[in-house]
């Protein structure tokens, strides 16, 4: 079943969530209470190891024995995320084909749904080598197909005594959209800064403001000017502003859309070991940042053949 406002997802969510998840939530509070346990025990571990290398050392921290000192939290840190992570997605593997009934036709799935060739012929991103995605959704709304990836894209080099290091190309949200319209041409929207990549020529663009924020090149200039309008410039700015994300870029081309949604907030998560499992601000949470994704549609019109 598709729904078509974000109404119908509000609606179906409250009957659904008090239906059929909260009472499949309750084998799972106790499991929780285990994790929760668990990890602090691991704290206190973690505390009284450093306490005793700093008593060793007749707490005095040098550059030699720093290492000893850290490296109790950095490891309780790490575990700890991994058995929240776990519990977390347990809990989602067994309650989120529930909770989807609530979103009409969309599934989700603990793995991609946007192909690594696809990003990187949309030329947002200069350099990525790995792919690491969360919660991803798929499915239509108001007739366009969508598909919704929570990613991390990073490349990975050695320094010269060969150690590995990681660099965080992207991390947020890739919404992939159907464009009423087709559109033969490729049409990129990225954030303006000092130095800009650049696949094709500049846009020159009515929106001064626009122009300021956003460097748009394209390989067809007459079709970029008719997607961007004055109206969807406009729009454009105000989704960024409701995710007060940090950057937002786009790519245009195959009759789709392809907006990057920069944040570092953990979306979509659940199964928090600081709250009850059957808090319902979690999954009000998860719920309000599904169909802020759908709003996209709305706020660009792109299911209309026209007033881009």
């Amino acid at each position: 079943m598709e729904f078509n406002s974000i109404q119908d997802f509000r609606t179906n969510f409250t009957h659904v969530y008090h239906k059929s998840v909260a009472p499949k939530l309750e084998s799972f509070e106790q499991e929780k209470n285990k994790a929760r346990l668990t990890t602090k025990i691991i704290w206190i571990l973690a505390v009284a190891a450093t306490v005793f290398f700093l008593f060793l050392f007749n707490f005095q921290i040098t550059q030699d024995n720093l290492f000893f000192v850290i490296v109790p939290f950095f490891l309780c840190l790490g575990i700890c995320r991994w058995i929240g992570k776990s519990f977390e997605k347990k809990l989602k593997l067994a309650v989120m084909p529930i909770v989807m009934r609530a979103f009409g036709d969309f599934a989700w799935v603990p793995g991609g749904t946007i192909p690594y060739l696809t990003l990187q012929q949309t030329r947002l991103f200069d350099r990525f080598e790995d792919q690491k995605e969360d919660d991803c959704f798929y499915g239509t709304y108001k007739g366009l197909q969508i598909n919704i990836d929570e990613t991390e894209l990073s490349y990975t080099t050695r320094d010269s005594k060969g150690n590995r290091h990681k660099h965080i190309v992207f991390s947020g949200v890739l919404a992939q959209i159907d464009f009423k319209k087709p559109f033969k041409g490729h049409t990129i929207i990225r954030t303006r800064g000092l130095f800009n990549s650049k696949a094709y020529e500049e846009v020159k663009l009515e929106d001064p403001e626009f122009s300021k924020m956003y460097f748009v090149d394209a390989n067809d200039q007459i079709e970029a000017r008719y997607i961007l309008t004055t109206s969807f410039m406009e729009r454009f700015k105000n989704i960024k502003n409701s995710f007060s994300a940090s950057q937002m870029e786009a790519s245009i081309q195959d009759s789709k859309i392809l907006i990057a949604i920069h944040t570092t907030k953990d979306l979509f998560k659940l199964g928090d070991l600081n709250r009850p499992v059957n808090d319902t601000k979690q999954f009000t949470e998860l719920l309000n940042e599904f169909v802020s994704i759908l709003a996209i549609v709305d706020e660009l019109k792109l299911n209309q053949n026209i007033g881009l």
